[in-house]
């Protein structure tokens, strides 16, 4: 494939759907452009705003907020493994309300005590515990929130 072909059909991808610098690295890996091709589809790429890192990562948390459910921990840690920098993570996680992330995990959490078949409570606790820190969400977020269950059921412990 030449480079004019991969321009076009990259950049065709990246207007389809929200592509970050690592993920179309990882696409170009697989065919037979040279490492200084890559780069100058990259650069152009950038050059006409096909790819923009910060407005990746601002989708990137609405999604994973919204559609999945994901804490800001598990979020953080999918971008930087996109190689996304701090500044760009940092600011699209400032746009997100904090409520929003206790009312997707208190959401959750609700469910997760509809399903949860252990009467001792201790163990319903470090069971809400496991599932909200599986979920991206920090200790004080999680311990918050199974608080504000106790006090909105109270026959649930």
């Amino acid at each position: 494939m030449d480079e004019k072909k991969a321009f076009f059909r990259y950049s065709a991808l990246c207007a389809k759907s929200e592509h970050c610098e690592y993920d179309i690295r990882e696409k170009m890996r697989r065919t037979d452009l040279t490492t200084e091709q890559q780069q100058r589809i990259i650069d152009a790429l950038r050059r006409d705003k096909y790819i923009d890192d910060s407005r990746y990562a601002s989708t990137f948390v609405r999604d994973k907020l919204q559609f999945n459910g994901w804490g800001e921990q598990k979020i953080r840690f999918e971008l930087h493994r996109r190689q996304i920098s701090d500044e760009a993570i940092n600011a699209a996680l400032a746009e997100t309300d904090a409520t929003q992330f206790d009312q997707k995990l208190l959401k959750a959490m609700q469910a997760k005590m509809r399903s949860a078949h252990d009467a001792d409570p201790y163990k319903l606790r470090a069971q809400l515990m496991r599932f909200g820190a599986s979920r991206g969400f920090s200790f004080d977020q999680v311990s918050r929130v199974i608080d504000e269950l106790i006090k909105l059921n109270d026959n649930a412990f």
